[in-house]
Order: structure tokens, then C-alpha cells, then sequence
């Protein structure tokens, strides 16, 4: 029996050739232990940043807020995490949470045990993140 299921198995390939896996992106697994921000924008193509400077603006600006407002949160006790990824998951104690923006591919899901997620859409400045920050999780963000 051993032998004719690998005979089937070798006519099938043989015929229809081999079968290329199929690559599936990466989700990274943001482990919620405590107060945390992921900011997500979708992977841009350089080729596509290239040809749209509105694109190329938007991530410049959502990079360059995300630099000013890592040290500020971190002083707080808040994790930030800068994602450049379609979807992630998120561990909050046992549960595994699968995030895919809906509305917009660029924004920051904030969350923190105990709490209902929150998530805003559109590139933020700093000050409007750390105010967001400080208004959700309650705690003075300088």
C-alpha cells in the first residue's frame, strides 16, 4: 500500500509539476504586558514612494512623529511598537488577537490589559499622539 500511494504521489507530480509553496507574510506577535501603542503603516514599494509624493509625505511625517514620541512614552511606562506590516497579532495575557486595519492602511492601535482596545486611523503629529496617549491610558505623557 506503502508503495502505490508513492507511485500515485510521483504520476501526480509528474504530471502537474511541482507545487511552489505559497509565501505568507510575516504577522510579528506584539506581547501586551502593560501599557502599548503599535503604529502600523503598510509596506510601501520604493518604486510607489517614488511616483507619490503624498505617500513618500505621509510616511516621512508618520516616521519622523513616531522618532519624537518614543522617548516621552517610554519615560511614561508605555511601550511603542512602529509596525510596518499589513496585520499583527497581539498577545494580551492568554488571548491572541489578530489586527488588519479596515479603514485606512496607517494609524496606532492602543491598548493595555483590562482596557478596550482603541484604534485611530490617519498619521498623527506627536503632540496629538501623546495627548491621545495621556487621555487613554490616563497617564501624564510629557
Amino acid at each position: 500500500m506503502k508503495h502505490l500511494m508513492c507511485a500515485i504521489a510521483c504520476v501526480l507530480c509528474a504530471l502537474t509539476g511541482p507545487i511552489a509553496p505559497v509565501a505568507a507574510e510575516k504577522q510579528p506577535i506584539v506581547a501586551v504586558r502593560g501599557p502599548t501603542i503599535l503604529a502600523f503603516f503598510k509596506p510601501v514599494p520604493q518604486a510607489k514612494l517614488d511616483k507619490n509624493p503624498d505617500t513618500n509625505e505621509a510616511l516621512a511625517d508618520f516616521q519622523l512623529y513616531a522618532t519624537n514620541v518614543r522617548e516621552p512614552l517610554r519615560k511614561a511606562g508605555i511601550e511603542f511598537h512602529e509596525l510596518y506590516v499589513n496585520s499583527f497579532r497581539l498577545q494580551v495575557g492568554s488571548r491572541l488577537i489578530m489586527f488588519r486595519p479596515a479603514k485606512v492602511d496607517v494609524g496606532y492601535y492602543l491598548v493595555a490589559p483590562g482596557k478596550k482596545p482603541r484604534v485611530e486611523y490617519g498619521v498623527m503629529t506627536d503632540a496629538d499622539l501623546l495627548q491621545l496617549a495621556n487621555k487613554y491610558f490616563g497617564i501624564p505623557v510629557n
